[in-house]
């Protein structure tokens, strides 16, 4: 299948560079750096093994994008304002849209403005960061877990999931969409969020006993909101998940990487749309509400 990715930074540039590194044919839509993938390619320095792609299909505007089979979206939530413009000109009846956003309810959007399309979601547990133009360094992880929205999709999801696998991706396919987006909530909500209130990057959060209780209180809060939801946990996701983050290389979550720079952080998809969804069953959840609450004040009075 051909691929297409809709946002060439940390996460989407790192996939899109592995899929075409193994063969397959992968067109990206960039903005500020278009012209330097154009020019230089893409430069993926990785854990396991730097490499870089010196000629890239990159395409400036999405009218200018060629047709494809399979698109990636990989931008912020923050822009997903803009998708329907952006995807308008290369969906076509039966294109596949793979979401690999962080958050609550994409799939749904995504579906709505595109009935004629299919709409599968992908969590992407991986440490990555954009470190310059046409420049992706992946740290640490890497795997993807990813379910359709819709039943029936199962066979084309199989077929992705064999190109992946084939690009030295590790993926793992799941049938229930909602559970695997909560299931990564239980790492988001916590490391984004107190990554940008303690000033501190995981390795000084899991370190500290107070950062490790709070992201603890946080996780137990996204079971809860999980459960309030019809999703359930296993009974030590917690404990693995804290375990998961205390081996992992020290790493600054992506909203931390925002804050710092400037940029709006991924608040709605990320904490208020997860409130939004307990609060409908009747569920509080107030360290998750607190934390967002705290995002939103740092964001507003950033000088």
């Amino acid at each position: 299948m051909k691929y297409t990715v809709i946002g060439t930074g940390a996460v989407g540039g790192y996939y899109g560079a592995m899929l075409q590194k193994s063969g397959l044919e992968v067109d990206f839509l960039a903005r500020s750096d278009y012209e330097h993938i154009r020019q230089k390619g893409l430069k993926v320095e990785s854990c396991r093994g730097d490499f870089v792609l010196d000629r890239v299909n990159v395409y400036p505007k999405p009218e200018d994008l060629p047709p494809t089979d399979v698109i990636l979206v990989a931008l912020k939530t923050t822009a997903n304002g803009t998708l329907e413009k952006l995807l308008k000109p290369v969906v076509r009846k039966g294109t596949v849209i793979l979401v690999l956003q962080n958050g609550l309810g994409m799939e749904q959007e995504l579906s709505l403005l595109f009935p004629e399309a299919v709409v599968l979601g992908a969590m992407c547990f991986i440490c990555s960061q954009k470190k310059g133009d046409g420049h992706i360094a992946h740290l640490d992880k890497g795997s993807i877990s990813a379910a359709p929205l819709r039943e029936g999709d199962g066979d084309l999801l199989r077929a992705i999931g064999e190109d992946f696998t084939r690009a030295g991706v590790e993926i793992t396919l799941l049938e229930d969409l909602p559970t695997a987006r909560w299931n990564k909530l239980l790492w988001n909500i916590p490391y984004n969020g107190l990554s940008v209130v303690l000033g501190a990057d995981t390795k000084q959060i899991m370190e500290s006993p107070s950062g490790s209780r709070l992201a603890k209180a946080l996780m137990e809060e996204v079971v809860a909101g999980a459960a309030a939801c019809g999703c359930s946990f296993a009974p030590d996701a917690v404990e693995k998940m804290l375990e998961y983050t205390r081996v992992m290389t020290p790493y600054e979550p992506s909203m931390k990487l925002d804050f710092d720079k400037g940029r709006r952080m991924e608040l709605e998809y990320m904490y208020r749309r997860p409130l939004r969804a307990a609060s409908e069953k009747g569920v509080s959840l107030p360290h998750i509400a607190m934390l967002a609450d705290q995002l939103a004040f740092l964001e507003e009075n950033r000088k």
